[in-house]
């Protein structure tokens, strides 16, 4: 839970690089489940006073569990870490300066990753390539992965029989949480259930940490949906591909050590049933006749392992909607005393809340210091600006008319209506989406009046100039050849804020 905001906590666009704003947290995540990844990057710039992260190709905050390679670790001493990311062509060396609290990191040849309060951020950039899927298909004596069948003396795999070289993986009695549950205020770019970090171990070495995620994408539906084939759709190379874009995919990640996964597993076979929905974040449903194929790294690509292991689910069903839960910003989804409260920064994620009577800019008072229950009127959030707790009004990122008054934007990570004096460190334009950022270039915050945005240069130097563009809550919004970055709120947690750009 968020427990307070810092006055010098809001993101801003400078030398191509994104910040946003954060606060301190009450949670943390587990260092076993935390561990970022290495990939290459460009340009990482980090404010300790804002703790927060974009991703794109410039630079990334990733996490071990989405890539697989080797990481190196630094412990940071600052406050709230904040890491952004804009795309650029190629990548050299890398230094890494701080100064005041704030560090500045750009990334070449390899990636570090600065782990505060139990979480880890790592940086990565873009060098443009072209990721391609992988599979397999043989014929002869011989099996196949993916959804492919062979001919001759072979067996059929991606159907509902478990393959004769798969095993099963053995999950019976284990409990699904999602990305919240795991840890109050946080979010994936995709909506994640996973096994909870007191499940040490699963399958192998006993002592070392596992990890099983379901993810599929934030425009899911009511009803069954195929995993995805392609291991590369699930796992971001940070190459071309920043985040999961399968529709629908499960991976499973075996012995982490030294912040490294041992090995890593993505689905090639099986589906994903949706029985109910409150939002995104919170459902119930299952996956079945799940065929986990050991993965290994070629270049940027993932590609099946020469005599890899196979695990089998036959199913596992979950439910992760919360006995408060709802959607923000939709008709009837709470009670009439109360309001839905979003709980991820891009505000598809929400709990119902109760109020009382102070109105926006009075001081008010928490009913739980781990919830959002506060004595503000119904459409506020109770925040600390840095000079005690006031009321802010709540708004829409999403929305064409967030509804703010002259002089704030709607943004910032926690969805509320922010003065702009309060977000000139990340800096502001007035221009609308689709239209040239003049005023300020790199501002993190641009739109005006209508839906809020960011400036980006999706050329970096050539001709085309930065354009306000709309923050997008679902790899699917972006459509090719685009593809989707992120920015991180909450000191990195909170990567929920989805933007579409050309790599």
């Amino acid at each position: 839970m968020i427990k307070a905001i810092s006055t010098y906590a809001l993101p801003r666009l400078s030398a191509g690089v994104l910040f946003t704003l954060s606060g301190s947290l009450l949670s943390t995540g587990c260092p076993a489940d935390s561990g970022d990844t290495a990939a290459t990057g460009t340009e990482t710039e980090t404010d300790s006073e804002t703790g927060t992260d974009t991703a794109g190709p410039t630079t990334a905050d990733v996490d071990p569990t989405e890539t697989g390679g080797e990481t190196t670790t630094t412990t940071s001493t600052t406050v709230e870490p904040e890491t952004t990311l804009m795309p650029t062509s190629t990548t050299t060396s890398e230094t890494t300066t701080t100064t005041n609290g704030e560090t500045t990191t750009e990334t070449g040849g390899e990636t570090t990753t600065d782990t505060t309060a139990g979480e880890t951020t790592t940086t990565t950039g873009v060098v443009e390539e072209t990721t391609t899927s992988t599979g397999t298909e043989t014929t002869g004596d011989t099996e196949t992965t993916g959804d492919t069948e062979t001919t001759g003396d072979t067996e059929t795999t991606g159907g509902p029989i478990k393959p004769e070289d798969c095993e099963e993986l053995p999950i019976l009695g284990v409990e699904l949480l999602s990305q919240q549950e795991h840890q109050l205020e946080s979010a994936a770019p995709v909506p994640l259930v996973r096994t909870p970090s007191t499940q040490t171990s699963i399958t192998a070495d006993p002592a070392l940490f596992d990890l099983l995620r379901i993810m599929f994408d934030g425009d899911i539906a009511v009803g069954v949906h195929p995993l995805d084939p392609d291991p590369n759709h699930a796992i971001p190379n940070f190459v071309n591909q920043y985040v999961t874009v399968s529709s629908a995919t499960v991976t499973y990640q075996e012995d982490l050590e030294a912040d490294v996964y041992k090995r890593t597993f993505v689905a090639v076979a099986g589906q994903l049933e949706v029985f109910d929905l409150l939002s995104p974040h919170q459902t119930h449903g299952r996956v079945r006749h799940v065929e986990l194929r050991e993965m290994v790294k070629n270049g940027d690509v993932l590609e099946p392992a020469v005599d890899g292991t196979c695990y089998w689910i036959e199913e596992a069903e979950y439910d992760v909607r919360r006995p408060n839960g709802c959607a923000p910003f939709t008709a009837d989804a709470c009670p009439e005393d109360q309001f839905c409260m979003p709980v991820n920064a891009i505000g598809t994620d929400g709990v119902c809340v109760t109020g009382g009577a102070k109105q926006e800019g009075e001081g008010c008072t928490l009913a739980d210091p781990n919830g959002w229950d506060s004595d503000c009127a119904l459409g506020l959030r109770c925040v600390d600006f840095g000079d005690g707790h006031e009321c802010g009004k709540v708004c829409d990122v999403l929305s064409d008319a967030p509804g703010c008054a002259a002089g704030t934007h709607c943004g910032g990570g926690y969805n509320l209506c922010l003065p702009h004096e309060l977000l000139q460190q990340s800096g502001v334009d007035p221009a609308p989406v689709g239209e040239p950022c003049v005023d300020t270039p790199t501002a993190l915050y641009c739109g005006g009046e209508g839906r809020p945005g960011h400036c980006y240069d999706d050329d970096g130097a050539g001709p085309l100039a930065s354009t306000c563009l709309p923050w997008v809550s679902a790899p699917s919004h972006c459509e090719a050849p685009q593809t989707s970055g992120y920015v991180a709120y909450k000191g990195g947690i909170d990567r929920s804020t989805l933007w579409c750009f050309t790599p």
